[in-house]
């Protein structure tokens, strides 16, 4: 995945950083950065430090996931690493993908939820929709369908176009701080599975042959995605001195509460009530239905996160981690309807 990279790459910023600590070199008036003149001399070892610092770089990641990713993320992470079938190429690719996959659910939540509680005019906004014969992209202006796609590179274009339309128009969204490269190798991580896989259960050399591939991109994809280290997601379940929530963040799968002071939001955060669930994002908070939803053990000792999948039967068919069997929440239902209708009044031209 290093063979074709240049010097200002956003992948190479934090290496390059690493290197030129101390300053500029100069040598009889010319001056330049270590890894500049590394990056200049000797490309191969240029690569292979960079190889290295990701490799370390990746490691350090990993508890961050496991101990404040959104639980979902976190959750399938964890059993790729550590589970019972980590060592088993099919079933570390299955966790893998699942993991991918719930950054998508996660950011579209997040993205969404943000555009509906800052009430953003987004109708000129464009998202991409193919190519034509030429290779040239083709966009379309949003629709109800389009918000409710149950396909996962239709959402991941969605959101990555508002990213770019807020950065360009200056809307000063917070969704602009995730990086518009996640969404590229989100993007390619889609495109390879949907190419080398075209069935439901690949062999184990499939899977291996498709792990090689993939665990590199994987690696790279993750390390942009670590804005998700400051992303809480709550669920509010009483107010004293200080407002009690659930907190889905990390692998572990049961009930954990915190207090929280949410200062001058305190009452939006009272008006959500005990079905919704909200994110904290350093000072921002807002709603993440209808994208993200939550569901219980039958014992009461576990939340799962659950994202929404697709439309169906007009009713909002959410997939809750661990459990995995598709379901509705008839009773939120009109409510779900009212939030989606927020939406395309302020997409659809």
């Amino acid at each position: 995945m290093l063979v074709e990279i240049k010097y200002d790459d956003p992948g190479c910023q934090s290496f390059n950083n690493s290197l030129d600590e101390e300053g500029s070199i100069s040598i009889a008036g010319f001056s330049a950065m270590p890894s500049r003149i590394l990056f200049e001399m000797d490309f191969e070892a240029y690569k292979q430090e960079l190889l290295d610092f990701k490799e370390q770089e990746f490691e350090e990641l990993k508890n961050s996931v496991y101990n404040y990713y959104p639980s979902c993320v976190a959750y399938n992470f964890r059993l790729s690493e550590k589970g019972e079938g980590a060592s088993d190429p099919v079933r570390k690719l299955l966790h893998l993908k699942d993991t991918w996959e719930s950054i998508v659910f996660i950011i579209y939540g997040i993205v969404w939820g943000e555009v509906r509680f800052k009430n953003i005019n987004l109708k000129s906004c464009r998202p991409f929709k193919q190519f034509d014969t030429l290779n040239n992209p083709i966009y379309e202006s949003f629709s109800s369908k389009r918000l409710l796609s149950d396909a996962l590179k239709i959402k991941i274009q969605n959101i990555k176009s508002i990213v770019e339309f807020s950065k360009s128009n200056n809307l000063n969204l917070k969704c602009e701080q995730i990086p518009i490269d996640l969404f590229d190798k989100l993007l390619e991580l889609q495109d390879i599975r949907n190419d080398i896989s075209h069935h439901a259960t690949p062999t184990k050399e499939q899977a291996e042959e498709e792990l090689r591939i993939i665990i590199p991109l994987f690696q790279e994809m993750l390390l942009e995605s670590k804005f998700l280290e400051e992303v809480k997601i709550l669920r509010f379940e009483n107010h004293g001195s200080k407002s009690k929530c659930e907190v889905f963040n990390g692998h572990a799968l049961n009930k954990e509460y915190e207090d929280f002071d949410f200062g001058v939001q305190q009452g939006y955060v009272l008006s959500l009530g005990q079905e919704n669930l909200f994110i904290e994002w350093d000072s921002e908070i807002f709603c993440l239905s209808p994208f993200l939803h939550f569901d219980k053990d039958m014992t009461g000792h576990e939340s799962y996160l659950a994202f929404y999948k697709r439309k169906k039967e007009n009713k909002y068919w959410f997939e809750p981690i661990k459990i995995r069997t598709e379901k509705s929440f008839d009773h939120l239902t009109s409510r779900f309807e009212i939030e989606k209708d927020a939406l395309i009044n302020l997409i659809v031209p």
